[in-house]
């Protein structure tokens, strides 16, 4: 993965957590990892990636999440019935699609987990990169 998409990746992560308020968040694509800290609570966001050799322990203080992001640029259409906060995924199943030029690109929740954050509404224009749900595991 090139320096230029980790750092878009790391942008639309830093304006998640600012959004929600988390403490921390975490995503992983294959090998690469990209995690977005608060500083504390007065300071800015400062993103920072890495790419460890084996995936860290899992915190149990601070709130984790999976943010699920567009791989495309075009226009949000949430599954129905539509995905809300605080729902739990039993399995892996489709939360939205992006249309791009009439195609359906669908966003899955890649697993179980409780939907902790949506950063969308129907119909909502979204770039690539932009974080779409956030997911608790």
């Amino acid at each position: 993965m090139t320096e230029d998409v980790i750092a878009v990746r790391a942008r639309a992560l830093a304006g998640a957590l600012a959004e929600a308020g988390f403490a921390r968040l975490r995503v992983r694509d294959g090998e690469t990892e990209i995690e977005v800290r608060r500083a504390s609570h007065s300071a800015p966001v400062r993103p920072s990636c890495a790419v460890p050799a084996e995936p860290a322990p899992r915190p149990t203080v601070e709130r984790m999440a999976d943010v699920i992001s567009s791989d495309v640029v075009g226009i949000v259409r949430l599954a129905r019935p539509a995905i809300v906060e605080g729902q739990e995924l039993d399995e892996d199943r489709e939360l939205a699609f992006v249309e791009t030029l009439g195609i359906r690109n669908p966003v899955r929740s890649r697993g179980t987990g409780h939907v902790i954050a949506v950063f969308v509404t129907e119909g909502q224009p979204v770039e690539y990169g932009q974080a779409l749900f956030a997911i608790e595991r």
